[in-house]
């Protein structure tokens, strides 16, 4: 009996093995790769981070190998869903130059000018999906804060018409993100409440948008990243 039992447990054991090791993507490694280049944005674009520099070089080195395997594993041998993409090589060694840039600038302790190379790669991996025609609920997110930072830059050039044009168009991305199902790790009650959240962010920033008020723009940038960014790596 015990060892039915042993025999069992060991056939259950490499079942569940390798159900992970079947799980196991370009997109999900890069999933979970993104959330580390997130935290690390954060870091940066405070301009001092919590984390001795030091760390910071432990950990950029710690995504940068990370990335080093990802390449490995997928520069030459792409999943069939990005098979048909041409310029797939080219996206390693552009994302690997960015994290490269981005710890010599920390090395510098140019600390903002590392989290914009940070960012580069962020904006990447959106493009690589938008590109193959695979798109998900996070890269929507991610381009509707780009624009809104963009539509703030317009602003604060005193370029209100472009601003205001590139506010109606993230109204209508919010409208798209709306329609998107809740993800299955995530119960639709609590997705409907973190659209609205998002959703209701956006309208203070375009509100200020549309009254013009540049003292005000700064201090609701910083309110609408800071609610977008709780939610936006939860979906991540």
């Amino acid at each position: 009996m015990l060892k039915h039992f042993f025999v069992v447990s060991f056939i259950v054991t490499g079942f569940i093995s390798l159900c992970f090791a079947q799980e196991k993507t370009f997109d999900s490694e890069v999933s979970g790769l993104r959330k580390n280049i997130i935290a690390m944005c954060a870091q940066l674009q405070a301009g001092q981070p919590k984390e001795s520099q030091e760390q910071l070089l432990k950990d950029i080195d710690t995504i940068i190998s990370r990335w080093k395997d990802i390449t490995t594993a997928y520069r030459n041998n792409p999943p069939n869903e990005y098979a048909k993409d041409p310029a797939w090589k080219s996206y390693f060694d552009e994302a690997l130059d960015n994290f490269q840039i981005m710890r010599q600038k920390t090395e510098q302790k140019d600390y903002k000018r590392a989290m914009q190379f940070c960012g580069f790669n962020c904006a990447l991996f959106v493009k690589i999906h938008q590109v193959n025609g695979r798109s998900t609920l996070t890269d929507k997110l991610f381009t509707l804060r780009q624009n809104v930072r963009l539509a703030v830059a317009m602003a604060k050039a005193e370029n209100w018409t472009g601003a205001q044009g590139i506010m109606e168009e993230c109204a209508l991305q919010l409208q798209g993100i709306k329609k998107i199902p809740n993800p299955s790790s995530v119960n639709k009650t609590e997705y409907n409440a973190d659209l609205i959240q998002i959703e209701q962010a956006y309208d203070k920033m375009r509100e200020i948008i549309t009254k013009k008020d540049i003292q005000g723009i700064d201090k609701q940038l910083k309110s609408f990243i800071g609610d977008f960014g709780k939610i936006y790596l939860k979906y991540i």
